[in-house]
């Protein structure tokens, strides 16, 4: 986005009151089918996909996650051994470029959402666009790295109740008729809602700083800077949207992962069906009788593909509709500070 071209745009947008940019971002999010796939795009490839993907995990055993892990990574004093720290070294990795990829696409994602959020009424959304300059993906990756820092701090720091939570339910389990996963988190909850707050704060603080970038062409740091003195100035609209628009996917992304989870248990009940399911049909003098078990998993089968279906056109439309609010969020803000000697030196500078 040229620095050049949003200060007629943020004006437009400075005219809308709070619940007049929340109704523009929600028609965003429902005018076509573009929008819903880059945002379901740049929502599955942040961590999305997991979420979507636990109702239809089955998860493992003790037995299991000791035939995964290989019975030389804790000694028998519970202690982890070298093979143990291999095995984190190899995820590590594998993580570190799963995060690399989610950083490009994320921003790709970030820039289309934005310009096509800011197109003007009558403008269709849709459509190719231009790729952002290898020095702007840098950049907005850069926001995400910084903002990935307290993350980690914190996962490090739960790292450790959260092993121990694991170790005490693998060795004197609490309730064998809970999953071990569910143990794992109750038993360090304290360690999980840490993560979890700061994983919204950064996810949050991340999101306003790359529209900053965009909408005002600044380096990182100043991007960074303006999102947290944005929140401070305006705690009431910047705290109001960014709670209801993580609330509202959080209902969406309920609803979609029940609607997976009833399926995911209609296929398991159809493929432990035993006894044969007799469907008997005549026409005149001619009869026969099926087994129709295989017809029931099908049509199981199918209610789980429709389910992922409209569990992910969900995440797309709430994703849209997230990221359009926080854009007239951000654009009201710039807006007004876009004749500040700063923000226009910074346009200007970049």
């Amino acid at each position: 986005m040229d620095p050049t071209d949003p200060p007629a745009t943020l004006a437009a947008r400075a005219g809308l009151g709070w619940f007049g940019r929340l109704r523009r971002a929600l028609a965003f999010g429902l005018c076509g089918r573009d929008t819903i796939v880059v945002a379901l795009a740049g929502f599955m490839v942040r961590g999305g996909i997991v979420l979507l993907a636990v109702p239809s995990a089955v998860l493992p055993s003790v037995i299991g996650l000791a035939g995964a892990l290989g019975v030389n990574a804790f000694g028998i004093d519970g202690r982890p051994t070298t093979a143990f720290f291999e095995l984190v070294a190899i995820v590590s990795i594998a993580l570190a470029a799963y995060l690399l990829l989610a950083a490009i696409v994320g921003s790709l994602t970030d820039v289309w959402l934005v310009e096509a959020a800011l197109e003007p009424d009558d403008t269709s959304p849709g459509g190719s666009r231009p790729l952002p300059s290898f020095e702007q993906l840098l950049n907005l990756a850069g926001i995400r790295a910084v903002c990935l820092v307290p993350l980690a701090v914190a996962l490090a720091w739960a790292a450790s109740r959260i092993y121990t939570s694991a170790y005490n339910e693998l060795t004197t389990p609490s309730n064998l008729d809970v999953p071990l996963v569910v143990r794992t988190v109750l038993g360090a909850a304290d360690a999980v809602a840490v993560v979890a707050v700061v994983w919204l704060l950064e996810e949050t603080v991340g999101a306003i700083a790359v529209r900053r970038l965009l909408l005002t062409g600044c380096g990182v740091w100043r991007a960074i800077g303006g999102a947290l003195n944005q929140m401070i100035r305006r705690p009431l609209t910047s705290a109001a949207t960014v709670i209801l628009s993580y609330l509202v996917s959080a209902v969406v992304m309920a609803a979609g992962i029940v609607l997976i989870a009833t399926a995911f248990d209609w296929c398991r009940i159809a493929v432990r069906l035993k006894d044969p399911v007799a469907w008997s049909l005549s026409i005149g003098p001619l009869s026969t009788t099926r087994d129709v078990r295989p017809v029931i998993f099908l049509l199981a089968a199918l209610a789980l593909g429709a389910a992922w279906l409209a569990a992910s056109t969900l995440a797309g439309v709430a994703s849209a509709w997230r990221s359009a609010a926080l854009t007239g969020e951000v654009a009201k803000a710039t807006s007004v500070a876009v004749g500040k000697p700063s923000e226009s030196t910074a346009a200007s500078g970049h």
